[in-house]
């Protein structure tokens, strides 16, 4: 399945947003009180916020999340490409054994080879081991 990324690199790319998020949540612990300004509510969801981004981090209180940017930006478009697959299969978008129209959907964005996308959100840990899981890649490769 995997062509262009290695298991080991995913797994990679999963520690660092787990280590941001952490780095996040410490953040936002210490805020209290603050002024959000006026956010819209999206038909159908929750109102979201900023804070739903870890991009939030201010510049090198987040040295996971820097690192986590930093290895993205290195990776090919095409490596991207399919890491935002795995991501797309793990959110639920694709099953497991959809892995081509995953991989077909993810090159379709038109931003498909950035990373920045991918790198603020706040669940990519749980997106990119879930979807190794659902492709039976796991065990493959420690």
């Amino acid at each position: 399945m995997l062509k262009q990324i290695s298991v080991a690199t995913v797994k990679q790319a999963a520690d660092l947003a787990d280590k941001a998020v952490n780095e996040r949540e410490s953040f936002l612990s210490g805020m209290r009180n603050i002024d959000l300004g006026e956010q819209r509510n999206e038909r159908g969801s929750r109102n979201p916020t900023d804070l739903d981004s870890l991009s939030i981090l201010p510049d090198g209180a987040g040295a996971a999340f820097g690192q986590l940017k930093q290895m993205l930006e290195e990776l090919s478009p095409e490596q991207r490409c399919e890491l935002r697959a795995v991501m797309m299969v793990g959110r639920g978008d694709f099953a497991g054994k959809e892995w081509d129209r995953a991989l077909d959907e993810a090159s379709r964005a038109p931003d498909a080879s950035h990373y920045q996308d991918i790198a603020e959100r706040v669940d990519l840990h749980d997106y990119l081991m879930k979807g190794l899981y659902e492709m039976n890649l796991l065990q493959k490769e420690a």
